[in-house]
């Protein structure tokens, strides 16, 4: 029987991009169960008789479970005029009783997280001043003056209302803030929920034979209609309580492509389904923020279908496009993102050309990505000059969203694997992950890896998590490790690599492996971490944006276990 070893190096860029990254994967949980909640605002201060509200959202660290969230009062229950839905907090007709900490908490798996909130409540009007202003002033410190004499609270200046007599504490003001790209700008210049859409005007009329109006819930006895906003909202509306019956949050279950070319002025259009109770809404966002207002854009969603439709697509337009589900149980980003990119499509030449010019002298042929004399020189949208770069130098990939790289002065490092009585984290599992939970090694050998059981499907050695993760920086690296095995049969036909990511898979497949691979004796593999080497699991090649985007987010690195029909042991 022999014995194998592994040694693997994965050996990480020279250089590396520096631009804008559409997503921070910065500081990752030990566990993907860890819980993760956040309160938008912190703070907020807010005039007695206006309309106040908090957001609250909890997610594992690994973005699978978005746990339902509840609001409470530090040290009492919620006032009589605020009521939540959905994470969201709200006040209606603000009051100085209102004013104090709030905490948002949730629970997943036994753990609880919590998040606080201040709310200030001020009083409403201006307050005279006794005598005329002096020239040193007489406001408070967080008041400011009026033209006449009086003063009002920093905070009531550029409200939209006017509180001074004069008007002048609405002079001269920025321009109201833009709601967030979930959100839908009312004719009173207010934001709400996009979900929170049709409860009130333009909404449809109501079909012959219909019931309940279009923005109702018919419910189950078909006897009673209640508000859609009504249903799921903790609260039993319909009187055989089916309103509340069955509710759960979004998940998708169709996300949009993740890659799409689009030249520019063409349109096109993004498709995304999600399964809720209540019906899911599908937002759109692009890196995050909104994307283009109507009619060059538009969006629509029903029955838990989204689609999003861009006309007369311009650069700006490129990016990561996000699909967002959202119901009042909550709300779910899909993954992957799709990378949009808008290329300019070339005029076509006239039919007359002009004489060809005298031959020239003949001159060197520079790779596809160069430019200059001695090709010494990135053409634009390229960088890093290396004669090891399939094209001389590396196409710049940004997410679409700049195509303006250069080199860093980052260093070379390595990550290592050595065997020392333990597995380091090392499994075997199948292609597709499932794990051989009877699977048992040996260690007698110094530095050895040894599987000695037999087994009938293809088995993959799984690395361990610190080589997985964000591994941009590996691109252009060497990944280097050795293998052994015993047994007879024809060479497996598997791939010898797989990389996975992102929704991408990625497979390495050793081109003359039937005159490379021989039992009993050390095989030494040494990859180059470009396109080149990867293809897609269908055959076709993998291109420099398939093997990024999967090394952004590498959640799974297999090398092959099973190498021959009749194995008896490997390393």
């Amino acid at each position: 029987m022999r014995r194998l070893l592994i040694l693997l190096v994965f050996s990480l860029l020279v250089t590396n991009l520096e631009c804008l990254r559409h997503k921070s994967r910065d500081n990752r949980a030990s566990s993907t169960e860890d819980l993760q909640i956040t309160v938008y605002p912190h703070e907020h201060s807010v005039r007695e008789g206006r309309d106040a509200s908090f957001e609250c959202r909890a997610r594992t660290a690994d973005n699978g479970v978005y746990p339902e969230v509840r609001w409470t009062r530090v040290g009492g229950p919620l006032p009589s005029g605020a009521h939540e839905s959905g994470g969201r907090l709200t006040f209606t007709t603000t009051s100085a009783a209102d004013s104090g900490r709030y905490v948002c908490i949730s629970q997943h798996n036994g753990r609880v997280a919590e998040a606080y909130a201040t709310l200030t409540v001020n009083s409403y009007g201006p307050q005279e001043l006794q005598s005329a202003l002096p020239q040193s002033g007489t406001c408070m410190q967080d008041e400011r003056a009026c033209g006449t004499n009086e003063c009002v609270k920093s905070d009531y200046v550029c409200d939209g209302e006017p509180d001074c007599r004069d008007r002048s504490d609405e002079m001269n003001c920025p321009a109201k803030r833009l709601c967030e790209p979930n959100e839908f700008k009312c004719g009173n210049d207010r934001c709400i929920q996009k979900m929170w859409l049709c409860d009130e005007l333009n909404c449809g009329e109501r079909k012959p034979g219909d019931i309940c109006q279009p923005t109702e819930f018919r419910c189950r006895d078909g006897r009673q209609c209640v508000p859609q906003s009504f249903q799921c909202d903790g609260t039993n509306d319909c009187q055989d309580g089916s309103d509340e019956v069955g509710c759960v949050q979004p998940t998708v279950v169709q996300p949009p492509d993740s890659n799409k070319q689009v030249p520019q002025g063409d349109s096109f259009q993004l498709t995304c389904r999600a399964v809720a109770v209540p019906e899911a809404y599908i937002n759109w966002r692009l890196n995050w923020g909104p994307v283009c207002e109507p009619p060059r854009c538009v969006q629509e969603s029903e029955g838990g279908v989204g689609t999003l439709t861009v006309n007369n697509a311009q650069p700006m337009d490129q990016g990561a496009y996000t699909c967002e589900a959202i119901n009042v149980k909550g709300r779910v980003l899909a993954t992957p993102d799709c990378i949009v990119r808008i290329v300019s499509i070339p005029a076509p030449e006239p039919q007359t050309r002009p004489p060809p010019p005298p031959p020239m002298p003949a001159v060197r042929t520079c790779p596809p990505l160069t430019m200059g004399q001695n090709c010494e020189q990135c053409r634009p949208g390229a960088f890093h000059r290396n004669d090891k770069a399939p094209h001389g130098c590396l196409k710049c990939f940004c997410f679409g969203i700049t195509d303006q790289c250069r080199s860093s002065d980052w260093y070379r490092t390595k990550e290592k694997l050595f065997f020392n009585g333990d597995n380091e984290g090392v499994t075997l599992s199948s292609m597709d992950g499932r794990q051989e939970d009877s699977a048992s090694f040996d260690y007698h050998i110094q530095g050895m890896l040894t599987h000695s059981q037999p087994h009938r499907q293809t088995l993959y050695w799984n690395m361990p998590q610190r080589f997985r993760g964000d591994k941009v920086t590996a691109y252009g690296g060497t990944m280097a490790f050795e293998i052994q095995y015993s047994g007879t049969g024809p060479v497996n036909d598997e791939p010898l690599v797989v990389l996975k990511g992102n929704g991408i898979t990625l497979v390495h497949r050793k081109k003359d492996q039937y005159g490379h691979f021989q039992p009993d004796r050390p095989v030494p593999v040494t990859i180059e971490t470009y396109e080149q080497s990867y293809e897609r699991e269908n055959g076709n090649p993998a291109s420099r944006e398939d093997l990024l985007m999967v090394l952004a987010d590498l959640d799974t690195f297999l090398i092959r276990a099973t190498h021959v029909p009749n194995q008896v042991s490997t390393s």
